[in-house]
């Protein structure tokens, strides 16, 4: 198993004991980032940061298994086309992603544990992207 996969399940199980504020931490870093964004959003956010969380958390869980990652992802990718979402708008959710976790985690998480999650995100999302757009 790979250092950043070592890194990213250890955040994550200590940023995913908070699942019930995760999500609206993320959303809140999401629209800051881009406010464009928060159109695409039901007003209460509850139900959508649940999503997050399961989604992210089966990610984690699926690190390790990329034929199995990938076809998830690339589903994943195809559905938000038509919620709107753009190509640029991965570097906002990233952005976002960080953010999160730095806000959660504090001094717990680490400058590699973030160029562990900067490099594993930007991975999938050029896959979710490559996926979606270049069909």
């Amino acid at each position: 198993m790979s250092d950043d996969i070592i890194r990213i399940r250890r955040n994550w199980a200590q940023a995913v004991g908070a699942r019930d504020i995760l999500g609206e931490i993320f959303y809140r870093n999401l629209f800051d980032i881009a406010p464009d964004t928060r159109e695409m959003f039901p007003a209460t956010l509850d139900e959508q940061g649940r999503k997050l969380v399961q989604t992210l958390s089966w990610i984690v869980d699926h690190l390790d298994q990329p034929e199995e990652l990938s076809v998830a992802a690339a589903d994943l990718a195809r559905r938000h086309v038509a919620f709107g979402v753009e190509p640029e708008q991965y570097g906002a959710v990233g952005q976002a992603l960080i953010a999160t976790l730095h806000s959660g985690l504090g001094d717990a998480f680490s400058s590699d544990d973030e160029v562990a999650w900067t490099r594993v995100y930007g991975s999938l999302s050029e896959k979710m992207i490559a996926a979606a757009y270049e069909a």
